[in-house]
């Protein structure tokens, strides 16, 4: 959802899985690709200082990454300008990518029609972060790029599948104006109401609230429910675009998705959506949040686990906030 706060779109391209053993990770190094090991106590201690959970303890990272290792699809969320978020994911991804499994990431950051582009790059100049983001025309500008890096190096180091998985702007203007009569074909069944029928009126509800706090409560009334219809098209995108990586994949992969926290909410966002294209696969979601005074504030929304970092430095994002123009009705 691109708003005025910070939070922000399938094909996937067909190459080879790159397994690496002896990867030299943050502060160990692995020593064969079939054996886990879990993190040395002090690299916990240095890579999440400052950090709490729900509870206001320190998180338990080597219990997390456990459970993200037991899961098909792994949802790690973040607010987009707070590059510790970012920092955090990519030390997960590393640990959880050395286990040798073969995984593909998905990334909002890429809309899905640059999705083969981005795993050919990928596959082909892996240690050429730039070129591989060039290749999925990754907005630089609009992601004020290079705040993700440290997750694109650790996914591409991982030795990962890479994928794009966003709706491009152009398909969710025309959902904010046309309706679910506008929305790819691929998409119809995850967001017309009248074909899920698990999406209850509670969800809407709640959605619309999202929609309008995170647009500073400045959306006319009109424009509340075609923007979240677009929401739920870039939800569906991602879903859709981490499914197919699964079918797509060796047996018994994993598929990683990178995305802003409200994508990854177990009610509204993406796991809903995944429940209803692969109910029985195990999806584990993740929201980095930030501190309110030094202590844990709450919870946005369900997940299955919440990591509190302190608060990034930014201008008071509704300060210049200007509303979309009203979408005309649609027909």
């Amino acid at each position: 959802m691109k708003t005025a706060f910070p939070d922000r779109r399938p094909t996937i391209g067909t190459s080879a899985w790159r397994r690496r053993c002896g990867l030299a990770l943050a502060a160990w190094v692995l020593v064969g690709c079939s054996t886990l090991h879990a993190p040395p106590r002090e690299w916990i201690d240095g890579s999440f200082s400052g950090v709490l959970d729900a509870s206001g303890a320190a998180p338990d990272a080597a219990a997390l990454l456990q459970r993200l290792r037991g899961a098909r699809y792994v949802l790690l969320g973040e607010i987009h300008d707070n590059a510790q978020h970012h920092e955090l994911r990519a030390v997960l991804l590393r640990q959880l990518l050395s286990d040798g499994v073969p995984s593909v990431v998905v990334f909002e950051q890429v809309d899905r029609e640059h999705s083969a582009a981005l795993a050919a790059a990928a596959a082909g100049t892996p240690g050429d972060v730039d070129a591989v983001i060039n290749a999925g025309a990754l907005d630089r500008r609009g992601w004020r790029w290079p705040l993700h890096r440290p997750v694109f190096a650790a996914a591409l180091d991982g030795g990962a599948v890479l994928a794009g998985g966003n709706l491009s702007r152009a398909d969710a203007s025309r959902l904010v104006r046309g309706g679910v009569a506008q929305a790819p074909a691929d998409l119809r069944a995850l967001i017309d109401p009248v074909l899920d029928t698990s999406w209850t009126p509670e969800h809407q509800a709640e959605l619309l609230h999202q929609v309008d706090i995170g647009h500073c409560g400045a959306l006319p009334a009109s424009m509340l429910a075609p923007m979240a219809l677009a929401q739920r098209g870039r939800d569906a995108a991602l879903a859709l675009a981490m499914f197919q990586a699964a079918r797509q994949a060796a047996p018994g992969a994993r598929v990683v998705l990178i995305a802003g926290n409200g994508h990854v909410r177990r009610d509204i966002g993406v796991p809903h959506d995944l429940a209803v294209l692969d109910a029985s696969a195990r999806a584990v979601s993740v929201a980095f949040l930030e501190l309110d005074d030094g202590r844990p504030g709450a919870v946005d929304g369900p997940y299955d686990a919440a990591w509190f970092t302190p608060r990034a430095v930014r201008d008071d994002p509704c300060a210049d906030f200007k509303p979309p123009a009203a979408a005309p009705s649609a027909p």
